[in-house]
Parts: structure tokens; C-alpha cells; sequence
């Protein structure tokens, strides 16, 4: 996470914020949070995953030409090609999120849409289907002034410049070697291989350069940026008592009620 500007919803305000608090007693960068998806048969499937952070923040600028001028609420998580979770979003893209902050006492809850963006190179690979340019905003209310609103190259009336394939590959250069690694392994959930070559602990250490180089492009080719298009979040402050609901509106607007915990 990377902070928070004012034209923020406050439901990402307040994310952030207890994230914030919790990471300074914890000392963990990443939020760990339970994924919820529907599996093939139809059953609940529940994982842990750790989210990269939200759209323009921090790492995730939004192609190379951003200095940090864009955020969204658009929150990204990852995942190998080969793992149960794609063919499951592919499937049924509603999905939710939780986690417990044990250290302030918060519960947060995100539903929302799931969409894939997977390597160029991979079959599977398509034209990103949510359309992100109506999901970003200029972090400097100033940056949106003397702009012509009536043009459609521009979001919030600002020029902007968004490449999808720049986000991911900034994803998954910011992770470490070893789960750089773990992405050109074998398709996870299935039975391990007696091979230990087939599970390096980092590719930078293979010492046939061939090898490497083949690693390092399963790797990547496996690397799947999932942008979770945020849509209803329920806060429970368990300490405070406290309970509120937040609902995004048809025209990306929020509503917030206050609701029994």
C-alpha cells in the first residue's frame, strides 16, 4: 500500500489506514487475505493469498512514464497460469476477500470482480476485460484543472497513459528470487515430480545458462496479475463495536451505511 489521496473513496481510506496501523506493529508489507472462489463443482474454494497493493500505488505505476501521479481502488493479487484459482475465475469471476487484523481488531471484507491478465506469450491470454482507464485518478486534484472533459482520451479530464502489461511485469519483478522461482515450477495441486530440478529456489542460481534462460521464461510465461474490481466492502471495527458497509454505485460513486456488527 502507498498511502491515500483525497479524491480516495473513503472505504480505501480506511483500508489503508488500519493496514498501515497493523503493519507498523506487525512489520509485514503484505496483507495476507483469505480468497474466496467458486471451484468446478460448484463448492466454495478458499485460499490465502497476498495482494501486490493497489493500481498506480507504490510498484504498480501504471506504465513507465507514471512518477506516481495515478492511484485507483483497483486491488491486484497473483497467481501461477496453472493453479486451480485461474480456470475457477475464468469460470465465476465474483469473488471476496477478507482478513483479520488481529492487533487493531478489524475485520475487512471486499467483493468484487475478478479479471486476468496473463504473459503475452501465453494461450490464454486475451485483451484485458475491465476497462481500467474508468478506474484510475490523478493522485493532485491539480492535475485535472485547464483539461477539455469532453475528450475521451482523457480520465477525470487528464491525460493518461495506461499499459496493463507494464503493471504486470512491475508485479512480478518486485516479488523475491525464490517466489520468482516458484513460477516455473510445475502446475500447483498436482502430484510433486521426484525431479529436483524441476523446483529451483532461484533461478539466478541454475549454472547451465540454457536452463536459466528457460526458467526465467516459464516463469514469466506462469506469472497471472488478477486486478479485483472492488464493488462492496464491510468494515467491522470489533473493538469499537463498530460496523459499516460500503456499496459502489453505477457510476463509480460509493454509498457508506452504518449497520448493527
Amino acid at each position: 500500500m502507498n498511502g491515500f489521496c483525497s479524491r480516495d473513496p473513503e472505504w480505501k481510506k480506511a483500508f489503508v489506514g488500519y493496514v498501515e496501523k497493523e503493519r507498523e506493529i506487525t512489520g509485514e508489507w503484505f496483507l495476507p487475505m483469505a480468497l474466496s472462489t467458486v471451484d468446478l463443482d460448484g463448492r466454495p474454494a478458499v485460499r490465502m493469498v497476498s495482494p501486490r497493493g493497489f493500481v498506480g500505488d507504490g510498484f504498480l505505476r501504471i506504465s513507465k512514464d507514471d512518477n506516481g501521479q495515478w492511484t485507483s481502488d483497483v486491488l491486484t493479487i497473483c497467481t501461477h497460469a496453472k493453479s486451480n484459482k485461474v480456470q475457477e475465475l475464468v469460470n465465476t469471476n465474483d469473488v471476496q476477500l477478507v482478513a483479520y487484523l488481529p492487533h487493531t481488531g478489524i475485520q475487512i471484507r471486499l467483493g468484487g470482480n475478478a479479471s486476468l491478465l496473463f504473459h503475452p506469450d501465453n494461450p490464454n491470454h486475451s485483451s484485458l476485460s475491465l476497462d481500467m482507464r474508468q478506474r484510475v485518478w490523478p493522485r493532485n486534484e491539480a492535475a485535472s484543472e485547464n483539461k477539455d472533459e469532453g475528450d475521451p482520451a482523457l480520465v477525470n479530464g487528464c491525460d493518461v497513459d495506461l499499459d496493463v502489461e507494464y503493471i504486470r511485469e512491475q508485479a512480478y519483478l518486485n516479488h523475491s528470487p525464490v517466489r520468482q522461482a516458484w513460477y516455473s515450477w510445475p502446475p500447483p495441486g498436482r502430484a510433486r515430480a521426484a525431479d529436483s530440478s524441476l523446483y529451483p529456489t532461484e533461478i539466478s542460481k541454475i549454472a547451465d545458462k540454457a536452463e536459466m534462460e528457460k526458467y526465467e521464461m516459464n516463469a514469466r510465461r506462469n506469472y497471472v496479475l488478477i486486478f479485483i474490481d472492488v464493488n462492496k466492502v464491510d468494515i467491522v471495527d470489533l473493538k469499537q463495536s463498530t460496523r459499516k458497509i460500503y456499496t459502489r454505485r453505477g457510476d463509480t460513486t460509493w454509498s457508506a451505511l452504518n449497520v448493527n456488527p
